[in-house]
C-alpha cells in the first residue's frame, strides 16, 4: 500500500511538473543614447536590390516562384528567383525573397538562422554599405535611411534568427 501510495505521489509530481509552462520574459532594450542616423556612403544608396528597380513590375521578371504571403500593408507577396542567392562572408549562400505590393517590387530579404551564418551575413553588408546606426546598446540591430531606400539588419539571440532587409521609402509611403 505505501508503495502504491509512494508511485501516485511520484506520478502526480512528475505530472505536475511536466506541465507547467516555462514564461520566458521578453527582452527589454535599451535605446542607444548615442545612436546618430547613418545614410548610405556618398553613391551607394541602392534604387532597388539585386538588380532589381523599385516599383519593378512583377510581370516583367523571368524565373519568379511564389513563395509566401505576409498579410501586413494590404498584403505583400514574396517570390524567390531560380539561381538567386546571397552569399555570406563564410561562403554559405541564402535564399532572396523578393517582396511586391500590388505587383510592384517593394523589399528585398534574406534570412539566416544561427549566429555563424548570421556573423557572415552582417560582414557582407557591412563590407558594402559601412556600420548602419546601432539602434539598441543590448541588441545586435542596425539601421541605414537613405533618401529613397530603408536598410536594416537585425538578429534575434532567442531564435537564432537574422533578417537583412532593403526596402522602398517612397513605396512605403504609398503603402501607409
Amino acid at each position: 500500500m505505501k508503495r502504491s501510495i509512494g508511485l501516485a505521489m511520484s506520478l502526480l509530481l512528475v505530472l505536475a511538473t511536466g506541465c507547467a509552462t516555462y514564461v520566458r520574459e521578453a527582452p527589454v532594450y535599451q535605446p542607444n543614447e548615442s545612436c546618430r542616423p547613418v545614410s548610405f556612403r556618398a553613391g551607394l544608396e541602392p534604387n532597388g536590390f539585386n538588380g532589381i528597380n523599385w516599383e519593378t513590375e512583377l510581370m516583367a521578371l523571368d524565373k519568379m516562384l511564389y513563395y509566401r504571403k505576409d498579410i501586413s500593408h494590404g498584403g505583400i507577396d514574396f517570390y524567390v528567383r531560380q539561381g538567386d542567392t546571397f552569399k555570406l562572408k563564410n561562403g554559405k549562400a541564402r535564399p532572396i525573397q523578393y517582396g511586391f505590393w500590388r505587383g510592384k517590387f517593394y523589399v528585398g530579404m534574406v534570412v539566416t538562422q544561427g549566429a555563424n551564418d548570421w556573423s557572415g551575413l552582417r560582414e557582407v553588408v557591412f563590407d558594402k554599405y559601412g556600420q548602419g546606426a546601432k539602434t539598441f546598446v543590448n541588441k545586435d540591430e542596425y539601421l541605414w535611411v537613405g533618401k529613397n531606400t530603408i536598410m536594416a539588419l537585425r538578429y534575434d539571440e532567442n531564435s537564432g534568427m537574422g533578417t537583412y532587409y532593403i526596402r522602398s521609402s517612397s513605396m512605403e509611403k504609398q503603402m501607409d
